[in-house]
């Protein structure tokens, strides 16, 4: 006998659950995106049974006793893909790769894939575009489709017995929210079926040693994964991939990654033959580099990777009663913090001026208190009309007694800016050290806002 259906409200655009309909949905905060929905009977076949997301085995040992075989990696082609994954792909895991409409995750994935294909057979699954446009998208990048096959269709048993029939060892399905199972009855993408569909292709991918990538949509606001949280449970590991400013260059992020570090971030430049490598992205935002009063290079130390930055300001009187402020990439709240301590610390009053930072290329600095040096800076300079060399670099924070502290990375950050050719490196004195030293550069400790007169005088 069926059991009845279980009726809930969710989301529509975070596939959050809510005991009740509401305006509001308290996830993502989104109006009017709550809606009644009725789940779907799941008829218990072996393949739809709730067996969990991956591999079934209750026999009992000791942790310690479990085989400590190596984990099999293999190189998709891109070394940044691969920092970011941990060193590679990993056999028979899931990847989730989630990116805004345009942000090229079919260019990524099909490229990804003929590299791939060179190891073992590959399947490539759409269940958005024809086998034409995905043909014309591969030749456009010149790749090696010889050990490539493929098919539309969204039917997850289909493919997970076409894969098993083909011995298959990469499979990429485009996109999840396309896929669905005869056995549940709702559309594709809804949340039974995202759930469901992810759940058969997860345990299909551990138990034979598949490979799988899964395009994953995104919601409007771009914070999250389109579909339900679970969704975000059975990936292995969760990419997110993201156009910056200059619609040229992507930021790949791994926002969950059970064989290595979630803290890496990858760049890549889309080019007429693909998404390629950028192996040093501070040169991006340092390409345009001027010398010019208010300007200085900034050390961020964003999750992980160090990357060089342009940070300007503009101080200049006001017309108007009140002084405007504008800021882009940093947070507005810092900017006055630093007004205070530059009044109160150094005795220098720039806060009856009209005030403007901007960070150059994009970058988003909000959560760095690293920033607060280059930018205490960049104020200074453009109030004093001084101007720095454009192989000046600076980063450290700065507390409300002036102090000014050490951030993490630092010496990773001195080395970077080292690397890039900056000769005279501003840092905190707790993240100096002797042993960082080279002929040509100097590396100036300073210890309070007030040591930093000499670069103003």
């Amino acid at each position: 006998m069926a059991k009845k259906s279980k009726l809930s409200f969710v989301c529509s655009e975070c596939g959050s659950n809510h005991p009740r309909w509401a305006g509001q949905c308290s996830s993502c905060h989104q109006w009017n995106s709550i809606v009644e929905f009725r789940e779907a009977s799941v008829v218990s076949t072996p393949t739809t049974a709730n067996k969990g997301y991956s591999v079934s085995d209750a026999g009992l040992e000791k942790l310690s006793a479990v085989s400590d075989v190596k984990i099999d990696r293999f190189k998709t082609g891109s070394a940044e893909l691969d920092r970011v994954l941990g060193g590679g792909i990993v056999l028979g895991s899931i990847v989730l790769i989630s990116g805004a409409p345009g942000s090229g995750k079919s260019t990524l994935l099909i490229d990804v894939l003929s590299k791939l294909s060179k190891i073992g057979p590959a399947l490539y699954v759409s269940g958005e575009e024809s086998k034409k446009q995905i043909k014309d998208r591969a030749d456009r990048l010149k790749l090696n489709l010889d050990n490539i096959d493929i098919m539309t269709t969204g039917d997850v048993e289909l493919i997970t017995q076409t894969a098993l029939h083909h011995n298959h060892k990469f499979v990429i399905v485009d996109s999840v929210q396309t896929c669905y199972l005869n056995s549940v009855e709702s559309s594709p993408g809804g949340v039974t079926q995202v759930k469901e569909s992810a759940a058969l292709l997860s345990r299909f991918s551990k138990e034979n040693g598949v490979t799988t990538l899964l395009a994953v949509h995104e919601t409007k606001d771009g914070s999250n994964i389109a579909g339900p949280q679970t969704l975000s449970h059975i990936g292995d590991a969760t990419l997110k991939l993201s156009r910056e400013a200059d619609s040229k260059y992507r930021t790949l992020r791994a926002l969950k990654n059970r064989f290595g570090s979630a803290e890496e971030v990858g760049t890549l430049a889309m080019m007429p033959t693909g998404l390629k490598d950028v192996t040093n992205p501070s040169a991006i935002f340092l390409e345009q580099s001027i010398e010019a009063s208010g300007n200085i290079a900034y050390a961020s130390a964003e999750a992980g990777r160090t990357l060089l930055v342009n940070i300007q300001a503009l101080v200049d009187s006001t017309t108007s009663e009140k002084p405007q402020r504008g800021v882009v990439g940093v947070d507005y709240r810092r900017l006055t913090t630093l007004l205070a301590v530059i009044n109160k610390r150094m005795g220098i009053y720039i806060g009856d001026q009209d005030i403007y930072i901007n960070v150059v290329g994009g970058i988003k600095l909000h959560d760095e208190t690293g920033a607060d040096l280059p930018m205490l800076l960049s104020l200074l300079s453009s109030f004093r009309d001084k101007i720095y060399s454009n192989t000046t670099v600076a980063f450290g924070e700065v507390g409300l007694s002036g102090e000014v502290r050490a951030v993490g990375m630092g010496h990773e950050r001195i080395k970077e800016a080292i690397r890039n050719g900056f000769d005279t490196i501003i840092v905190p004195k707790k993240n100096y050290s002797p042993k960082l030293k080279k002929e040509g550069v100097r590396i100036v400790p300073v210890e309070n806002v007030n040591d930093l007169m000499q670069f103003i005088d």
